[in-house]
């Protein structure tokens, strides 16, 4: 077999590549007890793999802080480059695997719309890509496919340059600090409606804002401002009452309110099933768009990718119906 581009006598002049694995990884977190619980080894063994480096290129490639480190300039070259490599070898690896073999793909999402909106579409995805496994990751937290491993990601919010519509309920989440390089498909409006149990409306199918403010209502801290925001648009002053409950997530005010204990302000999208059913009803005709919409977040250098392409077209579809509804 002719060789190529090489000279088969020239001898590659590398550094041990285990070492290389557990400096990149610990450069990623920028923590060597992290990459340890990656690399499921102990953090002795990365500091060693790290300090071999160090003595094979003669260079300090950390600064060992107190209870942190940090990459000396030596250190960063040497990690764009190990992370440029490693890119290119998982993408070449992703490409040459055999369809049989499963490929992950790890899906970072709002934790409430992955019980009540994903998880029970998602079976119809597997079943029609088997050679998939798809790994759920649920945060609020601002996306980084770098330091989390993120495939694709679901958040609400507005990309770079969309402005927010005049009036509409703020949305404090983030959905990533670094837009560079990053694609996003949009997914469905982010619509926000009153709910409650039946029971709470007595004989009234519905309830004016005025009405409406004098019953205890669901805040969820990640839309600290919803209730707020949404009477505005409605012309009424609000202000949080001593009986109003605080929930670390819709799930858990959602919870709240199929127990009785007053009105949740939620994305529609959260709540269809318990509407469907009865167990919640809308006590105000107001839907209220909020100041965000849903979107698929993912790389865009990785967007044709089978497994990330083929994510993409089917979560645009089950988008597309609750879109059309909006």
């Amino acid at each position: 077999m002719r060789h190529l581009a090489r000279d088969s006598a020239v001898r590659r002049d590398l550094p041990n590549l285990l070492s290389l694995r557990a400096f990149e990884c610990a450069a990623r977190h920028m923590s060597f007890t992290l990459a340890a619980d990656e690399l499921c080894v102990t953090q002795s063994a990365v500091s060693r793999h790290i300090r071999n480096l160090e003595v094979h290129y003669g260079a300090r490639l950390f600064n060992r802080l107190t209870r942190e480190v940090e990459l000396t300039k030596a250190g960063l070259r040497l990690f764009r480059t190990v992370e440029h490599a490693f890119d290119a070898i998982e993408s070449t690896s992703r490409e040459l695997a055999p369809r049989a073999v499963k490929r992950s793909l790890v899906v970072s999402i709002l934790p409430t719309l992955a019980s009540t909106w994903l998880m029970p579409r998602l079976a119809k995805f597997t079943q029609s890509h088997q050679n998939i496994e798809v790994r759920l990751h649920t945060s609020i937290e601002p996306v980084s496919f770098e330091r989390d491993g993120i495939d694709v990601a679901i958040r609400v919010g507005k990309p770079p340059a969309q402005r927010r519509r005049k009036g509409a309920p703020r949305i404090d989440l983030v959905m990533t600090a670094e837009w560079k390089g990053v694609g996003f498909d949009r997914l469905f409006a982010d619509v926000l409606v009153p709910v409650c149990h039946p029971a709470l409306l007595k004989e009234r199918s519905q309830m004016s804002a005025a009405a409406l403010k004098r019953l205890p209502k669901i805040h969820t801290d990640s839309r600290a401002h919803a209730w707020e925001d949404w009477f505005a648009t409605q012309g009424v002053d609000y202000q949080a009452g001593a009986r109003d409950l605080h929930f670390g997530h819709f799930f858990m005010s959602v919870r709240a309110a199929l127990d009785g204990r007053g009105v949740a302000l939620v994305p529609d999208v959260v709540v269809q099933d318990h509407l469907a059913s009865g167990d919640l009803v809308v006590t105000s005709t107001a839907r209220i768009v909020s100041a965000g919409e849903y979107y698929l977040l993912y790389r865009k250098e990785r967007a044709d990718e089978s497994a990330i392409a083929a994510f993409r077209e089917w979560i645009g579809g089950e988008s597309a119906s609750i879109a059309a509804a909006q």
